[in-house]
C-alpha cells in the first residue's frame, strides 16, 4: 500500500512529489493516503501528550479531513499567497505545521516571516525534542534566558526545514542563503517593520545568536561576518564577463598565501577601480584594453572622490594613505600577472611606485605625565568593574584593545613565583607574556570571580559567547578621561602610545620595549624614540648652554664688553667649571656625569680630605644605583685619606 510505504519513509527518500503520482492512480488509493495521513498525525498527538480525550482528538481529526478536502494535493496549499494560507483556521494549520515538521511539505518563506506560525511548541514535544534539549544546554551555558532560547530555535527550525538538513548537517552556507532569502522575500512582501542589514530586527538578531550557539556547539568552524557581505556575483555584475573572470582568478590565489581579511580587502581595492572603469569606460572589457590614460583619470577620481560613510560631512574626500592602498593593489595586480605571464596582462607598465601619494608620518599622540597621573587616578576610583580593569589594564600594559578583548580564561601564568600575561594573537598574529602589574592580577581576579567562565578556551569579556565589541572599551576610556578633566578626545590606543613614551624617556631598552608591545621589528619603536629623546635634550641643553655664555662672555679681542654677564651664566662658571687637561667641564647643576669616574682613576688625579664628604656622597650615589665599579673607585679614593 502507498500509505504504509509513505509512513516508512516519511522523509525525502519518498518526496511528495512522488507519493501523489503514486496515488492519483486511483482515488482508491487517493483516500488511502489521506486516511494514512491522519492516522499518523493522530498517532503523533497522542504520543507528544497533547490531549487523551477522545472529544479533542476528533476535533483535530476533522481540521486535518477538512484541509484535505479543501488540498487534495497539499502542494496546492504553498501556491496560496501569505493572507490567503492564513485563513485556515487553527486546526487546519496545526495539521500543516505537523506536514512541514515531517518534512512532507516544504515551509514557504512568507509563512516562515509571519509573527508565530506555532511550530515550535509541535517540535520539541516530540520530533525535534533531543535537538532543542542539546541547543539548550549550550544557549544556556552562553548565559541566554528561556524565552530567548525558545525564540532562536524557532529561528533554527525554520531554518532546517527550509535547508531539508538536521542540526549537524548545517552549513554557514546555508545560514547565509537563508538570510539572504529572507530579505528577498522581505522586498517581495514589502514587509513594513523596523529592518537591519534587510532583514527583520528580530530575525537580525535571531540568526546572529543561532551563529553564535552553533558555533560553540560545534556545528560551525568559525564566527564570520560572511552574512554581512555581498557575494562576488553579485558585487562585480555590472563589471564586463572579462575581466570580472581574470579578477576572480586572481583573487584565488592570492587567498593561497593572504589571510581571509587581507584578501577581502584586495578584493575592495581592485573592485574599486574595476567598477569605476565599468562605469565611466564601457568600451574596455578585457584587461589588456586598459591603457595609461586610465589610470591618470582614476588617480584624478579618487583625488576627489567624496566619502560615502554616513559619519562624513560634505566635501570630505579619500586621505593619502587610502588612495595608496588603491593605487598600491592595482600596481601590484598588473605586476603579478604580468611576472604570471597570463594572456590578458598588459604589454607596458601601467602603474609606477611615483603615482602613489605621499603618506604623513605623524608622530603618536600620548598623555603626558601628569595627564596619565589623573587618567589612572580617575580609573582607580570608578565603580563599575569592567570600566576600571579596561583602563589600568590598557595603560599598565600597553596592549591593543583587541588583544585586551581576546584574553581568555587561562590568560594568566605563573612562573617561578612571577604571574605573567598571555597575550592572545593580535595585529602582528604572534602571541606574547609580559609580566603582570599587580593591581592588574587583582583586578582580573575580580572579574574572573564575578564572571566566572565555563571553559578554558572562553573569552573573559564576553556576552552570550561571543566577545565583547571594541565599542564597549571606547566608550569605558572617553568616561574615564573625561572623568579625570582630560579635555582632548582620548582613543584606548593611545594609552599605548603613552605607556611605549613614558618607557622610552625612563631609559627603557628599545628591545625591551619591542617585547613589551609585541612589535615584530625595533623599527616599529623608533617611532617612540622620536618622541622624547633624551640624548637629543641633553645635548640641546650643552648648546643652549654654550650660546649663552657666548653672549655673554667680553668680547677680549676688542676689549670691548658687549653683554653684561648673567646671575645664571656666573653661578656655573664659578660652581661648576672644572679644569681639565685640554678645556673646561661645563656639567650644569642637577645633570648626572656619565663618565664620573674617569678622572678620579687616572693615576694624576689627587684629592684632600676637604674633598672627603662629597666622595662619600658619590659612593653612596653608586651604591644606590648598583653601579659597582664607581664604588670601588670612590671606596680606594677614601680609604687612602683615612
Amino acid at each position: 500500500m502507498i500509505s504504509q510505504r509513505l509512513l516508512e519513509k516519511p522523509n525525502l527518500e519518498l518526496t511528495i512529489e512522488n507519493s501523489l503520482a503514486m496515488a492519483s492512480e486511483s482515488l482508491e488509493d487517493l483516500v488511502s493516503y489521506h486516511d494514512c495521513l491522519v492516522s499518523s498525525y493522530q498517532s503523533y498527538l497522542k504520543a507528544a501528550g497533547y490531549s487523551q480525550i477522545p472529544q479533542e482528538i476528533r476535533i483535530s481529526e476533522r481540521g486535518a479531513r477538512r484541509f484535505l478536502s479543501k488540498f487534495p494535493d497539499p502542494k496546492l496549499w504553498i501556491t496560496l499567497s501569505g493572507e490567503k494560507q492564513q485563513r485556515c483556521d487553527r486546526k487546519e494549520r496545526s495539521f500543516v505545521n505537523y506536514l512541514i515538521l515531517r518534512r512532507l511539505l516544504p515551509m514557504p518563506l512568507e509563512y516562515i516571516l509571519i509573527p508565530r506560525p506555532h511550530l515550535l511548541e509541535m517540535a520539541i514535544r516530540l520530533m525535534e525534542r533531543e535537538t532543542y534539549q542539546l541547543y539548550e544546554k549550550v544557549a544556556s551555558r552562553l548565559g541566554y534566558r528561556e524565552p530567548i532560547i525558545k525564540d532562536q530555535f524557532r529561528a533554527l527550525l525554520s531554518l532546517m526545514i527550509w535547508a531539508q538538513k538536521p542540526l549537524q548537517a548545517l552549513t554557514l552556507d546555508d545560514l547565509n542563503t537563508f538570510a539572504q532569502d529572507l530579505r528577498d522575500a522581505c522586498v517581495g512582501l514589502a514587509i513594513k517593520c523596523r529592518l537591519r542589514h534587510g532583514l527583520p530586527y528580530r530575525w537580525d538578531s535571531r540568526l546572529a545568536s543561532v551563529q553564535k550557539v552553533l558555533y560553540h556547539m560545534g556545528v560551525f568552524p568559525q564566527l564570520t561576518r560572511s552574512t554581512r557581505r555581498t557575494g562576488f556575483e553579485r558585487q562585480w555584475r555590472n563589471v564586463p564577463t572579462d575581466i570580472t573572470a581574470s579578477v576572480q582568478r586572481y583573487l584565488r590565489q592570492m587567498a593561497l598565501s593572504l589571510r581571509p581579511e587581507s584578501a577581502y580587502q584586495e578584493k575592495t581595492r581592485l573592485f574599486r577601480f574595476f567598477s569605476w572603469l565599468a562605469c565611466t569606460n564601457p568600451e574596455v572589457t578585457r584587461i589588456d584594453h586598459i591603457q595609461r590614460c586610465h589610470i591618470e583619470a582614476y588617480k584624478e577620481y579618487i583625488r576627489w572622490a567624496p566619502l560615502q560613510h554616513k559619519s562624513n560631512g560634505p566635501g570630505d574626500v579619500l586621505c593619502p594613505t587610502t588612495r595608496y592602498h588603491l593605487l598600491a593593489a592595482l600596481y601590484y595586480f598588473f605586476i603579478r600577472i604580468s611576472e604570471w605571464q597570463w594572456p590578458e596582462a598588459p604589454t607596458r607598465v601601467l602603474v609606477f611606485p611615483g603615482d602613489f601619494p605621499i603618506i604623513d608620518r605623524p608622530s603618536p599622540k600620548f598623555l603626558d605625565e601628569i595627564a596619565a597621573a589623573k587618567f589612572l587616578q580617575a580609573a582607580r576610583a570608578n565603580p563599575d568593574l569592567f570600566t576600571r580593569l579596561c583602563c589600568i589594564t590598557l595603560i599598565l600594559t600597553g596592549m591593543r584593545q583587541g588583544e585586551f578583548l581576546d584574553l581568555t580564561a587561562d590568560c594568566v601564568v605563573q612562573i617561578g613565583e612571577n604571574h605573567w600575561l598571555r597575550v592572545p594573537l593580535g595585529k602582528m598574529h604572534n602571541d606574547r607574556y609580559i609580566p603582570l602589574h599587580p593591581e592588574v592580577k587583582a583586578l582580573l581576579d575580580e572579574w574572573i570571580e564575578q564572571s566566572p567562565p565555563k571553559k578554558p578556551y572562553d573569552f573573559l569579556f564576553a556576552s552570550h559567547g561571543h566577545r565583547l565589541g571594541r565599542g564597549k572599551v571606547a566608550l569605558a576610556v572617553e568616561r574615564i578621561g573625561k572623568a579625570a578633566g582630560i579635555k582632548e578626545h582620548i582613543s584606548p590606543h593611545r594609552l599605548r602610545h603613552t605607556l611605549a613614551t613614558l618607557a622610552i624617556n625612563r631609559g627603557m631598552p628599545l628591545e625591551s620595549i619591542a617585547a613589551l608591545l609585541g612589535h615584530r621589528s625595533l623599527s616599529m619603536t623608533m617611532v617612540y624614540a622620536r618622541i622624547g629623546n633624551r640624548t637629543v635634550q641633553q645635548e640641546y641643553s650643552q648648546v643652549s648652554e654654550h650660546l649663552e655664555e657666548l653672549c655673554n662672555r667680553v668680547d677680549l679681542l676688542n676689549r670691548k664688553p658687549t653683554l653684561v654677564e648673567g646671575t645664571q651664566m656666573r653661578r656655573l662658571r664659578q660652581d661648576h667649571w672644572r679644569m681639565l687637561g685640554n678645556g673646561y667641564c661645563t656639567r650644569p647643576d642637577g645633570v648626572p656625569c656619565e663618565y664620573e669616574t674617569i678622572c678620579e682613576s687616572c693615576p694624576c688625579f689627587s684629592t684632600t680630605v676637604e674633598f672627603l664628604p662629597i666622595l662619600q656622597k658619590q659612593k653612596q650615589d653608586a651604591a644606590e644605583k648598583g653601579q659597582i665599579q664607581r664604588v670601588d673607585v670612590f671606596a680606594k679614593l677614601i680609604n687612602s685619606m683615612e
